[in-house]
């Protein structure tokens, strides 16, 4: 439920100068910035637990334009979750979108229908400036999607009034930050008989009567950049349904906001095409994404996510390569060779041999988990021909990306 959550990151502070601030977010055409989150979740019915996820938001902001009162913002949303066996993020979705947000933190229209972003109009600051230990308060929104859990294709807008409080400056990562008290609730009820049947689901499907939130977050602000550093979070919540049952949501969330660095991809791909020059089947290449190094033909036992005598010493190279862009998470995309009629099979076995690449670089802690994402393509993005061995060879590869961060 709390898939896409607000940033947050945890943190311990003292409060030091205190001084009137006048907030508002730096918005100039062209920033670029991404927000990473972490979400720990458990899922109850009743006082039954359901379950527990882990799951790792990437939010990339692009200015595109900019005027005297606020910005249009380009904004990618990528979900991964942490699978139970490997421990290691898959890669669950990834989508863009387009809305306006004021200097002050006020988006613009966005259609009715679109659940994105799902955290709206937090925060908002005053035209004013705010003293150390002052309060306000402001309007904002969530909009839930109760189609993949309650099986209702509805987006549930919910309004609520936000207090925040202005606790005073702190140091955060070597430099000044404002630390922000927001609080919220909310409960609302789900008018179902104003719904159009055609979302209705068949009858004898529990549906949800109101849903109640509780959430307290510590926000961190750069004050120089003009954009947040951080924030903690705490939630809660509850859907009480028809039939009486509770289903709960709750957990916390950390992250933390990564400023893109002024890296030039033109630049990175000749260095390491320099470095890999005398590596069998590995390739460099760019994309939107980043930088791509393409190990054509890893070699696996057949069937298999088990390298085969040989190359591990290929990715002990690429380890040295890639640990001189520690700054810079990962996406490992695993692809195979089409057998039989549908370009999806082999999905699962890809995104195990990604794993295994994953879970290596892993072990030689060239990355932090939360700094990998794992993805499967099965054999749809092919390169070579699937008829010949030359074009299968160069389909079977495992891709690693360095990306734009």
């Amino acid at each position: 439920m709390r898939g896409i959550v607000i940033f947050s990151f945890i943190f311990s502070f003292s409060i030091l100068a205190l001084s009137a601030e006048d907030f508002r977010f730096t918005q100039n055409e062209g920033m670029e910035y991404r927000i990473v989150s972490e979400v720990q979740e458990s899922v109850w019915f009743d006082t039954e637990l359901l379950g527990q996820s882990s799951i790792l938001n990437r939010i990339g902001v692009k200015v595109v334009e900019s005027d005297g009162d606020g910005a249009l913002l380009d904004v990618s949303y990528g979900i991964s979750e942490k699978s139970l066996d490997s421990g290691l993020y898959i890669y669950n979705s990834d989508e863009m979108r387009q809305f306006y947000r004021s200097h002050r933190g006020v988006y613009g229209p966005i259609p009715l229908d679109e659940y994105l972003p799902s955290v709206r109009n937090i925060p908002t600051f005053p035209e004013r400036e705010i003293e150390p230990g002052e309060s306000w308060s402001e309007m904002a929104e969530e909009i839930h999607d109760l189609k993949h859990f309650f099986s209702l294709d509805y987006r549930l807008h919910i309004p609520f009034r936000v207090f925040y409080t202005y606790a005073g400056k702190d140091e955060y990562e070597g430099r000044s930050v404002d630390v922000i008290h927001i609080n919220y609730h909310f409960l609302q009820g789900l008018d179902l008989y104003s719904l159009p049947v055609s979302v209705i689901p068949e009858d004898g499907v529990d549906l949800p009567e109101y849903v109640s939130g509780d959430f307290k977050q510590v926000y961190l602000w750069d004050p120089e950049a003009g954009i947040p550093a951080a924030v903690e979070e705490e939630f809660q919540i509850v859907y009480k349904m028809l039939s009486g049952v509770r289903y709960t949501f709750k957990g916390s969330a950390s992250g933390k906001v990564v400023e893109a660095d002024q890296w030039k991809k033109e630049d990175v791909r000749n260095q390491i095409e320099e470095a890999v020059v005398e590596m069998e089947d590995v390739s460099v290449s760019i994309s939107d994404d980043g930088v791509v190094l393409s190990l054509e033909d890893i070699h696996f036992k057949p069937d298999s996510a088990e390298f085969l005598p040989g190359e591990v010493e290929k990715l002990m190279q690429l380890k040295d390569i890639l640990l001189q862009f520690p700054d810079h998470d990962l996406l490992i995309t695993g692809h195979t060779a089409r057998v039989g009629l549908s370009p999806d099979m082999g999905q699962g076995l890809s995104e195990d041999r990604a794993g295994a690449v994953a879970s290596f670089l892993l072990s030689q802690e060239v990355r932090r988990d939360s700094q990998m994402v794992v993805q499967g393509m099965g054999s749809r993005e092919p390169l070579g021909d699937n008829s010949t061995e030359e074009g299968r060879r160069k389909n079977r590869r495992v891709e690693i990306t360095i990306l734009d961060n």
